[in-house]
């Protein structure tokens, strides 16, 4: 082979070993978003229930305690 090729060839493998690199780079970027993700999803799910509950117990407190004006 002679000189030029080579150095083209030397000049792919780095590159390529650099985009490897980047790829697995980016994979790990979005395994962790992917995770964190999942635990904002499962946080706003046990807030939503809590919310939830939070209502039903003081709206049964409110309307009791919710008195009509006198006028009516």
């Amino acid at each position: 082979m002679n000189d030029s090729l080579l150095a083209r060839l030397e000049r792919l493998e780095t590159l390529y070993s650099e985009q490897e690199y980047t790829v697995q780079a980016l994979n790990d970027v979005v395994a962790n978003q992917d995770r964190e993700i999942t635990r904002l999803t499962l946080a706003i799910e046990r807030l939503e229930e809590q919310l939830k509950a939070l209502r039903t117990e003081t709206s049964s407190d409110i309307s009791s305690e919710i008195e009509k004006p006198p006028h009516y």
